[in-house]
């Protein structure tokens, strides 16, 4: 028997021709990928801003008279009607200002009644009986007085709704207190407050709808309509505030909730769109696809410029047609006009 020695030159020969063949191999052997069509459709743009809660109104109640506090009946959170008594300050000169009005405006009844049977009779000199007169209605004014003054002595709720803020307390002077000493919030209608960039602002209108998600809601969604556009940008950020009136006769929404609001804008022209994912950078940073050759079970490499993104598909502005087939998944492996299968 004979015994055949490879030389090491006729090994390493060997080697590459059985490597050269599985190349070949591999190169040839077709790639599973999947498709998407490119489609011709009008579309719906998606904006999406951060917004805030606000109080559908809020009405910040002060005290027309000077004077110590003396008693507060409600505290933050507290709902209240129209005409209820909040707080209170002290009435004693106010009281005692009205007892001595209405004591003139007796007396100077009292007088009136007495000489106008003698005037009637002529036995009155006219200046005199104007003289009464006066002296009677500048009384009937000084008791009117009198009488507002000792009821502004009390702070009442102009509207029913919820006390927002309560920044008094008894023993304070009404006219030290630094702001409102009770806010009374209407929150059966609220607003959503967002900032709108200035590219956009042109995208937006009255009326616009809008749908909005809490997370201290665990996420709930919530319906609302654009009811005010602030036309002057904001000097430091160059946005625009707009506000989204939403019902809340829940009371769920409270002012402070931080939400995500989302508007779609519904756009009639038609655009040619294609799943994001279908599309690539090269390294000279150019978007491309893979577009399939139908004929040679190919991929061929095409490069488009895109335009905006519409959800979860982009906007081909050139590059491609409709109905044009391209590769969504596995494109990773692919390479120019290489084998693919569907």
């Amino acid at each position: 028997m004979k015994i055949r020695i490879l030389t090491p030159a006729l090994a390493l020969a060997l080697l590459a021709g059985c490597a050269n063949k599985n190349e070949k191999a591999a190169e040839t052997a077709p790639i599973k990928v999947t498709t998407a069509t490119v489609v011709n459709q009008s579309t719906v743009q998606r904006l999406n801003f951060s917004g805030t809660v606000e109080a559908g109104q809020t009405i910040p109640l002060t005290f027309e008279m000077t004077g110590t506090v003396q008693k507060v009946l409600v505290e933050a959170g507290d709902a209240v009607k129209e005409g209820q008594l909040l707080a209170t300050i002290d009435k004693t000169d106010a009281r005692n200002m009205y007892d001595m009005a209405q004591a003139k405006q007796k007396q100077a009844q009292d007088a009136y009644d007495r000489l106008k049977s003698v005037y009637e009779k002529g036995s009155l000199p006219e200046v005199k009986w104007i003289e009464m007169q006066t002296n009677l209605e500048q009384a009937n004014s000084s008791l009117k007085i009198a009488e507002n003054n000792l009821k502004k002595c009390d702070l009442k709720s102009p509207v029913s709704g919820v006390v927002g803020r309560r920044n008094v307390e008894p023993g304070m002077s009404a006219i030290s207190i630094t702001g409102a000493p009770i806010e009374i919030v209407d929150l059966k209608t609220v607003n959503i407050k967002i900032s709108i960039p200035e590219k956009e602002i042109g995208k937006l209108a009255k009326g616009t709808d809008a749908t909005f998600t809490v997370g201290a809601l665990g996420g709930k969604e919530f319906n609302g309509e654009v009811t005010n556009i602030s036309p002057v940008a904001d000097r430091l950020s160059r946005t625009y505030e707009a506000k989204i009136q939403v019902n809340n006769r829940s009371g769920e929404l409270k002012p402070g909730m931080v939400c995500d609001v989302r508007i779609e804008i519904a756009d009639n022209a038609k655009r040619l769109l294609l799943p994001y994912l279908c599309v690539s950078k090269d390294n000279e940073n150019q978007q491309y696809v893979y577009l399939i050759d139908k004929k040679t079970n190919t991929a061929q490499k095409r490069i488009v410029t895109t335009g905006n993104y519409y959800d979860k598909y982009l906007e081909i502005t050139s590059g491609l047609n409709e109905g044009d087939l391209v590769v969504k998944n596995g494109k990773e492996k692919l390479t120019n006009n290489c084998l693919i299968s569907l």
